[in-house]
């Protein structure tokens, strides 16, 4: 009897000695969370290695949402993610030494399909920050238009990171004749390579001519916004209803122009008119 407690309970010390190592090996399994956003307008595919993969004996690649996103790993070199749609998913990388799994990279994915705008959160969080700055030198925080900000999107799709050199133009096209009836100006402020909001403020921040318009007391609203990886802030200093209208006090001409058959005396319906120049 005394033979059997004493088997028994060095049986109950061995299994509690494996329990004990295994939860020591799985405390030892560091998890680290990170973000990315993949957007495919810029690249379908990327390679990403997370960290040296050459230590570790197996690296193995899990996606949660293979209708978004595919991932695999290429041997210990890199991985391969290849995005598919808009949407968003979560990818997982175990690295092995051995058979022991040491170190899990979980990563919050985020695919900007082709053609949307991913980026109008991150955009506003810039925004905010813009207006910290702006508190800490006493101005007035700007108030966002939603104008501004198809406004700033349109720049960066159309003429891209120009150094403003095709503002007026982008302006003049945009807001047509609301530009001149309202006299409208703006600021400017243009990044390139940025790829988290407070890395571009900080990059304003520290420019001179960037961080004096950021904080401009004229200066009422504004918006901010991000096309692949270029930045616009635009700064108007007055009421963001100018924007979309026209001042009460701005008369409007319309003209009506009709054709008439000479032969019949009668008005043509639906003619148009060409116009065109000779060379003299």
């Amino acid at each position: 009897m005394k033979r059997l407690v004493k088997t028994g309970v060095f049986m109950m010390l061995v299994l509690m000695t494996l329990a004990s190592q295994k939860n020591v090996a799985e405390a030892k399994t560091k998890v680290i969370h990170k973000k990315m956003t993949i957007d495919l307008n810029m690249d379908s595919s990327i390679r990403y290695t997370p960290t040296k993969l050459q230590k570790y004996s197996k690296v193995k690649v899990r996606v949660k949402n293979r209708k978004v996103l595919k991932a695999k790993a290429k041997g210990r070199k890199y991985i391969v993610m290849k995005g598919r749609k808009g949407g968003k998913t979560t990818m997982t990388v175990s690295l092995y030494k051995k058979h022991r799994k040491v170190r899990v990279y979980r990563y919050r994915i985020k695919v900007i399909g082709k053609g949307q705008d991913g980026y109008k959160s991150q955009a506003k969080e810039a925004f905010d920050i813009q207006n910290r700055y702006r508190a800490e030198k006493g101005a007035k925080a700007l108030i966002w238009s939603d104008e501004l900000y198809r406004f700033a999107l349109y720049r960066l799709k159309h003429s891209g990171y120009d150094r403003h050199k095709n503002l007026p133009t982008d302006m003049e096209n945009f807001f047509g004749d609301t530009l001149v009836v309202n006299n409208i100006s703006l600021g400017e402020n243009m990044a390139c390579g940025q790829t988290s909001a407070k890395e571009v403020m900080l990059s304003w921040k520290h420019s001179p001519g960037h961080y004096r318009n950021i904080k401009n007391k004229g200066y009422r609203c504004g918006a901010i916004a991000r096309y692949k990886d270029i930045w616009c802030a635009v700064f108007y200093d007055g009421s963001p209803e100018n924007l979309t209208r026209k001042q009460e006090n701005a008369s409007e001409m319309i003209f009506t122009v009709k054709r008439q058959d000479k032969s019949t005396g009668q008005y043509i319906g639906g003619a148009t008119i060409g116009y065109y120049e000779e060379n003299d």
